[in-house]
């Protein structure tokens, strides 16, 4: 406000100084007029400004002392917030811990669940496996169904279902100490189905009680009736079903040694198991054979050369050696040393010819032994080359269609060995025959020699007796 009177008092000056004289006075009374109207009036309004003034100071005071007051509220709120904040932060801690705890034991118990429906998984799964290939299946059908159902079930197990499988697994146990008879559906040799009366002969086997008895082997689909090829078999068990016998020969392989009873592998199978390379191998048997029969025969035809004379001391003797050994028949020897005894001949020409003679003889001895041992020693080889062939073949199968099953490479090394077993079944009885045929033939010839030496002899002693004369 002092300002404002200033500048008006500037300017009203600058006026007055501005007029004459003469016009001072009159101009400084309108001025002094009009400043003391302008004067009120500043006065009125600085009152009301003082006043508007007073009003704002008490009312910025009495919001002041409101503030104050409300900050004091609000402290004494945000000191009782921040209480409650820091029990809240405390049941938080206590809740997180509470929560880890029970999490924790959430996830035990989460743990322990899957573990019990794991092994009731399991369970489940061995005993429908165990069962289905279990004779006691015949007597109580339904629990094949009912385990269906639960392993269909993904779900955790009640207790009821617990005590089920429970119960299935004892009346099993007790089924298995027991023989029992029942009737169920069985599928024939032919492809027929039929019921038939059982005897359930506990965990092991099951037999029809029929005339002809049969064993169970159990499939995927129905139980199956084998009925041994050996008669012996069945009238065994038939003896033991009319209480004729306490003895059984009990099925300890569940069933799956059972098909080899109904299949008897017969020479035509074995034969065309063994493959291309068997018939080189039976061919040499057959030629081994009837060789060794018609050396077996020719060699124990012919007979050794009886002990010569040895007190000739003539030519006339000689002769009568010779006349008989000519009379003597199935004597090969008896043969080459009448053939020796040329009238008239020195000693060294009928050694020579004996040498001769003896040699085409010992050949006749030695004829298709030679052979018969070649062919006992190639049988084996041929069985060999089948063995190895077979192999191959079994492995490049395996390659190309990625089957890993142990049956399939286990059938494949049995047909692979056949070859060997048959080159081994030739070459064995070949080299019994060869042993006593060579034998015999080195006893012709051993003898053939002994007789010849003894002829030499003879032979010597009479020129030494004609020479003395």
């Amino acid at each position: 406000m002092k300002a404002v009177i200033a500048i008006l008092l500037l300017s009203a000056s600058a006026q007055v100084f501005a007029q004459g004289p003469v016009a001072a006075d009159t101009t400084a009374n309108k001025t002094a007029g009009h400043y003391q109207q302008q004067k009120t009036q500043i006065d009125n309004r600085v009152a009301d400004i003082r006043q508007q003034n007073s009003a704002w100071e008490l009312q910025l005071k009495q919001e002041i002392d409101e503030v104050k007051s409300n900050q004091q509220a609000l402290s004494a709120r945000l000191a009782s917030k921040r209480a409650q904040l820091a029990a809240l932060n405390e049941q938080l801690v206590e809740l997180n811990q509470q929560k880890q705890q029970l999490t924790s034991r959430y996830q035990l118990a989460v743990d322990d669940m899957q573990l019990v429906q794991g092994a009731y998984q399991k369970a489940l799964s061995s005993l429908s496996q165990q069962w289905q290939q279990s004779p006691t299946s015949l007597i109580e059908g339904q629990r094949q169904q009912s385990l269906a159902v639960a392993k269909a079930n993904s779900s955790f197990p009640s207790l009821k279902q617990l005590n089920e499988l429970v119960d299935y697994a004892v009346d099993d146990m007790q089924m298995t100490a027991q023989v029992a008879r029942t009737s169920a559906a069985i599928s024939q040799a032919d492809g027929s189905v039929s019921t038939k009366e059982l005897f359930v002969i506990g965990g092991l086997m099951a037999a029809t009680d029929t005339d002809f008895p049969s064993f169970i082997a159990f499939t995927d689909k129905l139980p199956t009736a084998i009925t041994p090829v050996d008669s012996d078999v069945s009238q065994r068990l038939k003896a033991w079903i009319d209480g004729e016998t306490q003895l059984l020969a009990m099925d300890l392989s569940q069933g799956r040694m059972l098909p080899s009873l109904a299949q008897k592998q017969s020479l035509g199978q074995w034969v065309k198991d063994g493959g291309e390379v068997l018939w080189p191998i039976l061919i040499l048997a057959a030629f081994g054979l009837l060789i060794a029969l018609w050396r077996a025969v020719v060699l124990l035809y012919w007979r050794p050369l009886a002990q010569l004379e040895n007190d000739a001391s003539t030519k006339a003797d000689l002769q009568q050696i010779k006349q008989q050994l000519q009379s003597v028949s199935r004597v090969p020897a008896a043969k080459v040393l009448a053939d020796a005894i040329v009238e008239g001949s020195s000693v060294d020409a009928m050694d020579q010819r004996l040498k001769q003679l003896m040699l085409r003889q010992m050949t006749q001895f030695e004829r298709g032994l030679g052979f018969i041992a070649l062919l006992a020693a190639m049988a084996p080889m041929l069985g060999l080359l089948g063995t190895v062939s077979g192999m191959i073949e079994t492995f490049q199968s395996l390659t190309e269609f990625g089957n890993s099953d142990p049956k399939l490479l286990s059938q494949g090394i049995s047909k692979a060995l056949i070859t060997t077993q048959a080159g081994l079944l030739v070459a064995l009885p070949l080299l019994l025959l060869h042993y006593p045929l060579k034998r015999r033939a080195q006893a012709l010839s051993l003898n053939m020699e002994q007789q010849s030496a003894l002829l030499l002899a003879l032979n010597l002693e009479q020129g030494e007796g004609h020479g003395s004369k």
